[in-house]
């Protein structure tokens, strides 16, 4: 099964953003944050300082128009929200709901 990433690009270590559903039973969307000045950040004492990265209302509701054409190719769709600095990641994904109610 494949996972959805959303991340920064253009890194030896960066998932490209496929955004396709490969089991029609399920989808599941990861999202680090697109924080590119710290994703390879060396020395960190933690892997929040590496996904420190709060998603805008405008990205939320790109994110959103994006797990609804998921969710319509799969039973289940899961979103995983992995930025993690302080309340980055409840925050966003309340918001990410709200967008998904419309």
């Amino acid at each position: 099964m494949h996972t959805v990433v959303d991340g920064p690009q253009g890194f030896a270590n960066s998932v490209p953003a496929l955004w396709e559903v490969t089991h029609p039973g399920f989808a599941l969307l990861r999202l680090h944050g697109r924080n590119a000045e710290t994703w390879n950040v060396k020395g960190a004492r933690d892997s929040s300082e590496r996904f420190n990265y709060d998603y805008d209302d405008a990205e939320l509701d790109e994110l959103a128009q994006r797990v609804r054409r998921l969710a319509a190719q799969a039973a289940a769709t899961h979103v995983v929200f992995n930025n993690n600095m302080q309340d980055q990641g409840q925050r966003n994904a309340a918001a990410l709901a709200q967008f998904l109610r419309g």
